[in-house]
């Protein structure tokens, strides 16, 4: 199974998860947070939420004795995660993923093939846009961990 970041956001309390995979960003994470401490901006990685993958490595069926079966409701599933999650600043992803994104589009000197680079421009470019569509105030974000 392969692992990939999904951006989640949260306003007003409530959660939007419906994300693209953005597998190649968690593929390159390492490479990626080593290019950010270069820039001198926080970490992707620093964003990351590892609540999901936590839940469902407990067991087979991802359940553990304080869930049980009618809480994996998609709405029902993810309000009883929220509060359980790590929340960021988007300003600070901003600040991260801009930096990355232009670092890349400029010659970044991890090899990568053209169709990966564009691949890479593309989920930067996702993340970017879902975090300027938020409001300024009170809106938080992270990158789930999925598997």
């Amino acid at each position: 199974m392969g692992m990939t970041y999904w951006i989640q956001t949260l306003e007003n309390d409530s959660i939007t998860s419906e994300s693209d995979d953005h597998s190649m960003m968690h593929s390159l994470s390492d490479d990626l947070d080593q290019a950010c401490r270069n820039l001198g901006v926080p970490e992707l990685s620093s964003f990351a939420d590892f609540t999901d993958l936590e839940l469902n490595m407990t067991d087979e069926d991802g359940t553990d004795e304080e869930w049980d079966e009618e809480d994996f409701d998609d709405e029902a599933h993810l309000d009883k995660m929220k509060d359980k999650m790590e929340w960021f600043d988007p300003a600070a992803g901003l600040q991260c993923l801009e930096a990355l994104r232009q670092h890349v589009e400029e010659g970044w000197n991890v090899e990568l093939d053209d169709d990966r680079r564009e691949w890479l421009l593309e989920e930067l470019d996702d993340c970017i846009d879902t975090l300027k569509a938020l409001p300024k105030e009170g809106a938080r974000f992270n990158l789930a961990v999925i598997m």
